[in-house]
Order: C-alpha cells, then sequence, then structure tokens
C-alpha cells in the first residue's frame, strides 16, 4: 500500500499565490500593466547588475594577476640591486681579513690607505644604485670614503645606519636617511668588522639611493592611484613612487606587512579603505606584498581604482546604454499601451455615461435638464419640456431665459460659479395671476459630450406650498381663537369709558330743577345749568377722554391685524423690542388671569432689523402661549416668564423666552416643531403654533431652538443681522 507524505490540502484553504492573483485581478488594467513594465525593467536591471557584477569580477582577477607579476619583476630587481650592493661589502670585509688586522689603531692606519679609496670607487663603478662606500672605525669617524681622500672628519656615531650596524648580525639594512653632505635620502648595507679576538674594529657599507628606486617604481606605475614601495621587514619605508612621502618613517601593522607576516607574500588581494594602505588614498585597490629573497626587506605593488575599474567602466558601458534603451523602450511600450487603455476605457465609460445620463434625465417623476456653461439647455425630459418649454426644442434651449420665469439669476451664478452642489427656488409666472413654484437641486458635473455642465433635478412644489400657507393660516387662526378673551378684555374698558363720557354730557344738557317734596320743610334748591363757557370746557373734557379712549381701541384692534395683513409690501426696518413688547400686549390678559408675571429684559439700546414685524410678533405670541400652557399645568404661586432680547457678539439678534413650568420631557423634545404634533387633550390644541412659528424663521434664515437642560423651558429665537421674512402669511 502506497503511503503519500504530502501535505493534504483542507477544506476551504486557498491555493498557494491565490493572494497575489486576487490583488492583480481586483487592479486595473492601467495598473497591470503598469505592473509588467515595472517587472520588465527590474528584470533589464537584474541583468545589466549580474553582468556588470561579473565583469567586476573578472576585471579584479585579471589585475590581481598582473599585480602579482609586477610585483615578482618588482622583488626581482630589488633583491638584485640590494645583492650586488652586498657583494661590495663582502668584498670589501675580504679586503680586511687578509690584512689581518688585530686592533682599531691599526684598522684606522691601514684601512685609511689611498689604495683602499680605488679599489672602493672601482667596486662600485657600473652599479648607479650605491651611491656611497665607506669605511668606519668603531668610534663613528669615517676611516675612508670613495667621496674624497683624504676623507673629511665626520663622525656617524649618532646615525642610525651606524647603530644597527655594529648590532649582532651578518648584515644590517638601514632606514633611509638623508645625506650629510650630499641631502640625498640614502639608505646603507653594512657589515661590522671583528679581530679574530671579537674586538669590534669598525664597520663597511655602502649606501643605496632611494631615488634610484623611486625613478624605477615610477615608470612601472599604473595610475595616479597606483604605487610601489620598498619597505624594511620591521615597516620602515625605504623608497617610493609616491612624492612627498616621508621616507624612513615606521609605519605600524599595514596591510603588506600583514600579508608578509602571515605568510602571503606574493599574494595580491582587493582591499577597501584609504590608499595606499600605509599613507591614505582612493576607495578600494588591489595591494601584493613580496618579499625579497636574502635582505630583511619586501616590495609592495598597489593598484588603484583608475587602474583596474577604468577599463571595467568603459566596457560596462555600452551594457548600461542597452540596459537605459531597453527600459526607455519598456517605458515607451508602456505608456502607449496605457493611453490605448485610457482611450478604450473612455470610450466604454462616455458610452456608459451617456446610458445613465438618458435614464437620469429621462424619468418622468421630476423635472431633469443638462444646462451648458452658457445657461442654454442641451437636454431635457418630457416633463420640463411641457412646463418650462412649451414642448418646442428652441424653446427649451432658451428656458431659462423666459420672462415669466422669476428667481433665475441664483441658477445662472451657480452655472458660472465653483459651488459643487446648491438649491434653489424658481417662481413661473403663467396666465390668470397663476404661479408655479418650482424647486431644483443642482450638481457640477463634466459629461463626454457638453463637457462642463450642470444637472437640474426639480419638482413642482406649487401644491406644497400651498398647504404651508394653509398650516400657517390655521396656526393664526387657533392663535387669534386663544388672544380672544384677552382682545375683548382690552376693548370693553375703552367702550365703558367712552359709554360714561358719553352719559355724563347728556345729563348735563339735559338738567332739570328737583321736585318740591310734601312736607319737607327745607325744599332742594335747583341745581343750576351751567354758563355756556363752562359747558364747554366741560364738553371738551369729555370729548378728550372719548378719542384717547378710541385711540386705545384702535390700537388694540391694531395688533390683531398680524393674523390677516400681508407682507408683500417688502420687509421695513423696526425695533425687536417693539415687536416683543406688541406680542406681550397681546397675551396680557390671557397671563394675568392665569397669575402668570412677565420679567422683560429688553435694554436700553434700539435693536434694529430689516424684516416683517407682524411675522415676529406671530412668532413670539406663538412661543408665549406655548410657555402659558406649560405653566398652567403646574399649581406653584410663582409663575413667572421671561422675556430676554439682545444682539450677540457675531451681531445676530436673540430673544430669549423662559418659563418655570415643569419643562419639556426627553422623549419628545425632538417632535415639539413638528406640525400637529400636541400633547394636550383632545380638542384642545392642534399642534400648530410652534410649528409654524419654526417654519416662519426656517425660511427666513432664522432658527428657534429648545435649549436642554435646566428647570422650565427656555425657547431661543435667533434671527440674522438682516433678517427678511419671505414667508408669505
Amino acid at each position: 500500500m502506497a503511503v503519500s507524505l504530502g501535505r493534504t490540502k483542507k477544506a476551504g484553504e486557498r491555493p498557494a499565490g491565490s493572494s497575489a492573483l486576487s490583488l492583480l485581478n481586483g487592479w486595473t488594467s492601467v495598473q497591470r500593466t503598469a505592473f509588467a513594465c515595472v517587472v520588465h525593467i527590474l528584470m533589464i536591471w537584474t541583468v545589466v547588475f549580474l553582468i556588470t557584477e561579473d565583469n567586476y569580477e573578472r576585471a579584479v582577477e585579471s589585475w590581481k594577476t598582473s599585480a602579482e607579476n609586477i610585483a615578482l619583476t618588482v622583488a626581482a630587481h630589488a633583491a638584485q640591486t640590494q645583492g650586488a650592493a652586498d657583494l661590495v661589502v663582502k668584498s670589501m670585509v675580504d679586503w680586511i681579513a687578509d690584512e689581518r688586522i688585530e686592533t682599531e689603531q691599526q684598522f684606522r692606519q691601514v684601512m685609511g690607505e689611498r689604495r683602499f679609496f680605488d679599489a672602493m670607487r672601482d667596486r662600485i663603478i657600473g652599479q648607479p644604485q650605491i651611491g656611497i662606500a665607506l669605511i668606519v672605525a668603531a668610534n663613528g669617524d669615517i676611516v675612508n670614503s670613495t667621496r674624497a681622500w683624504p676623507p673629511s672628519p665626520i663622525n656617524v656615531a649618532n646615525r642610525e645606519s651606524f647603530r644597527i650596524a655594529i648590532e649582532p648580525g651578518a648584515m644590517a639594512l638601514s632606514a633611509t636617511a638623508t645625506g650629510l653632505v650630499t641631502g640625498r635620502p640614502r639608505f646603507y648595507i653594512a657589515r661590522k668588522i671583528e679581530s679574530r679576538s671579537g674586538e669590534l674594529l669598525g664597520v663597511v657599507g655602502v649606501g643605496l639611493e632611494a631615488d634610484f628606486f623611486a625613478t624605477f617604481y615610477k615608470r612601472i606605475a599604473l595610475g595616479p592611484d597606483s604605487a610601489l614601495a620598498l619597505f624594511r621587514n620591521d615597516g620602515t619605508l625605504l623608497a617610493t613612487s609616491l612624492p612627498d612621502q616621508k621616507l624612513g618613517e615606521r609605519f605600524g601593522k599595514t596591510l603588506p606587512q600583514q600579508l608578509i607576516e602571515g605568510g602571503d607574500s606574493g599574494q595580491a588581494v582587493l582591499a577597501h579603505g584609504s590608499f595606499p594602505a600605509f599613507s591614505g588614498g582612493s576607495l578600494s585597490s588591489i595591494v601584493v606584498a613580496t618579499r625579497l629573497e636574502g635582505l630583511p626587506a619586501y616590495v609592495t605593488v598597489v593598484v588603484g581604482e583608475s587602474a583596474f575599474l577604468t577599463p571595467w567602466r568603459d566596457r560596462n558601458l555600452l551594457i548600461v546604454a542597452i540596459g537605459i534603451l531597453l527600459t526607455g523602450l519598456t517605458a515607451f511600450a508602456g505608456l502607449r499601451m496605457a493611453h490605448l487603455i485610457e482611450r478604450t476605457g473612455a470610450a466604454a465609460r462616455e458610452a456608459s455615461e451617456r446610458q445613465v445620463l438618458a435614464a437620469i434625465v429621462d424619468t418622468p417623476s421630476a423635472m431633469t435638464a443638462v444646462v451648458d456653461r452658457r445657461g442654454k439647455v442641451v437636454h431635457a425630459n418630457s416633463l420640463f419640456r411641457r412646463l418650462l418649454g412649451s414642448g418646442d426644442d428652441g424653446a427649451v434651449t432658451e428656458a431659462l431665459y423666459n420672462p415669466a420665469l422669476e428667481g433665475v439669476e441664483p441658477l445662472l451664478m451657480f452655472i458660472n460659479g465653483e459651488a459643487p452642489t446648491a438649491e434653489i427656488d424658481l417662481r413661473l409666472m403663467q396666465p390668470g395671476d397663476q404661479t408655479r413654484r418650482l424647486r431644483f437641486s443642482l450638481s457640477r458635473q463634466s459629461l463626454p459630450d457638453s463637457g462642463e455642465s450642470v444637472i437640474l433635478v426639480g419638482h413642482d412644489e406649487t401644491l406644497r406650498h400651498q398647504a404651508e400657507r394653509a398650516i400657517a393660516l390655521s396656526g393664526k387662526l387657533v392663535t387669534l381663537g386663544e388672544i380672544t378673551t384677552g382682545i375683548a378684555h382690552e376693548l370693553s374698558q375703552p367702550l365703558n369709558v367712552i359709554r360714561m363720557a358719553a352719559q355724563n354730557a347728556l345729563a348735563e344738557i339735559q338738567s332739570e330743577p328737583q321736585p318740591v317734596v310734601a312736607g319737607d320743610e327745607d325744599p332742594a334748591q335747583p341745581i343750576p345749568a351751567m354758563s355756556d363757557h363752562e359747558f364747554r370746557d366741560f364738553a371738551v373734557a369729555k370729548l378728550n377722554r372719548i378719542v384717547a379712549q378710541v385711540d386705545r381701541a384702535a390700537a388694540t384692534i391694531s395688533r390683531m391685524r398680524i393674523f390677516s395683513r400681508s407682507t408683500r409690501e417688502g420687509p421695513q426696518s423696526f425695533d425687536l423690542r417693539d415687536a416683543c413688547r406688541g406680542a406681550i400686549a397681546l397675551v396680557a390678559q390671557p397671563f394675568q388671569a392665569a397669575g402668570i408675571v412677565f420679567n422683560e429684559t429688553l435694554g436700553g439700546e434700539p435693536l434694529m432689523m430689516v424684516g416683517h414685524q407682524p411675522l415676529i410678533e406671530q412668532v413670539l405670541v406663538a412661543v408665549l402661549g406655548n410657555a402659558r400652557d406649560a405653566l398652567s399645568e403646574t399649581s406653584r404661586k410663582d409663575k413667572a416668564v421671561d422675556v430676554l432680547a439682545e444682539r450677540g457678539a457675531d451681531g445676530r439678534l436673540r430673544v430669549r423666552i423662559s418659563d418655570n413650568g415643569p419643562g419639556v420631557p426627553e422623549a419628545i423634545r425632538e417632535r415639539i416643531f413638528e406640525p400637529f404634533f400636541t400633547t394636550k387633550p383632545e380638542g384642545q390644541g392642534t399642534g400648530l403654533g410652534l410649528a409654524v412659528a419654526y417654519g416662519i424663521l426656517r425660511d427666513s434664515g432664522g432658527s428657534l431652538t429648545l435649549e436642554a437642560g435646566g428647570a422650565g423651558a427656555t425657547f431661543q429665537i435667533d434671527l440674522p443681522g438682516n433678517f427678511s421674512s419671505g414667508s408669505q402669511a
């Protein structure tokens, strides 16, 4: 039986890569094309990178081999030249041995002879690397020298070349130092001379010219950032191709010295860091250190970037150029494909937009139209044509310029403006003094055929407006019924005064003597009649009283006109405080009968505004009536209503009406401004008072709000500084 070791896919488990496929499927065609172009460009430059890296490795390996070969050549040259110099020194040692010298004095005497001067000069002829040969006594005095005979009295006991020469060892290689006479840099190969008894007799040596090696190294150097150098085993610099490099300086654990000590003599390495490794330079270089056979020294070859990277850059320039060309071609092809996809998609979107536009504009349930930037109707449905265009295409095009259409200026301003949406109200005057009220919602759209256009979607709200007027009229009648008692009381007082004044006048005119009563011992004397002057004064006083009472009744009747007065005469300037006083006067009698006290805070400064004072008074009467009804439900004795009128810091006018009644329950706070909503028993209220007041203020740019929290109820009426009620009462 075979057993499968593979993992069984669980139910509902997505296959590998499904997330990536889902992501790609969710992209648009342009996004997928862009993704393909990016992937292709990444592949191009990945190949370019791999090729350049391979070429880099090949260039480095090739130059490593070249550097190793150069190092072998330079090391052979250094070993040969220094070996020839050491042979001269050894021959001088043989001369001294043949003389069988035993004392320093004998050494000074014999080795200072002219014959040894001539012999030394003969030995260094033909060897340009040797600048001088000399014989030095044990105390450092120069006994003989190839420079001149007899030699100048010079002592070199304090020179490093002499000190290391007398130390134990067969041969000494000194550091490079400047000559005392010539001033030229030299380093010395020296050997010490001892008698057979082991007494130090002196030192013989030759001076090698550092410039000889520097000149040879400069001819081999491969660039400004390449260098060759000769070092002593302890890291002391003897000669180099670098200019202005301090010779004789000892460098600490440099890379070449580490290679020598690590047994990597003759092996090239790629170094990253300062160039050359012992003085500072370019960022990367190829370094080789090769030990000299038989001598305590080694040579270094440093190949800088200009030597091994310049050919690499030249070889890869074509590859990079090809990569750039392929990238450009890929990007161009991608852009062309994206453009074609966009054009195809745009054509499909235009067709879809036309279908959607036709479906929206041709809907029979609303008046819809498309208007261009010139205000011309370019498309309209049948309902719009029937109402505004009379079915004629030419008339529909100029529908917004119909003289019978009022309020079209804001629409034309919106068409030429920048706002995204708006709502406007239009009035269409029809024969027979009939007015149709139209409300349109506007939105700005960019359409394929018409460009920047405005979409109009509207409804005929004539019936709604008529219903609102009927509701407002009903609210007025309700309020009128509520204050009828107060009006009757206000009128009865002046009428009674007029009656009494008239009766007094009649009694005075019809005055007669009192009749005599039988048995009266002192009969009353008749009331004498007034003279003409007295009666005239009496009549004038009575008539003035009658006129004053007639004016009082007329003022009361004038306040009643708020329920029938038309606002078509336009807004007028008035003091808001006068409206508050008028409304308070209208409801004063019912409030007094209910035991409610008014607290007025109207201020001493006029609160001037522009609008319709009767409508403001109607709003105030409705709110005050609501406060009276609320206070009638409580049994408290200190029933009070506070009326505060003021101008806010923002310039708007506010009226706050507060009562100390039971307040408005939280459950119905959001419904108190709804038409026909009331908490009164059936037959005792219509629920129109606050709704009508709310509607009057809303349509005129103001607001009526119920403040939250606190005892009782507080209503705030907010009016703009340029309040102008547009409601038709």
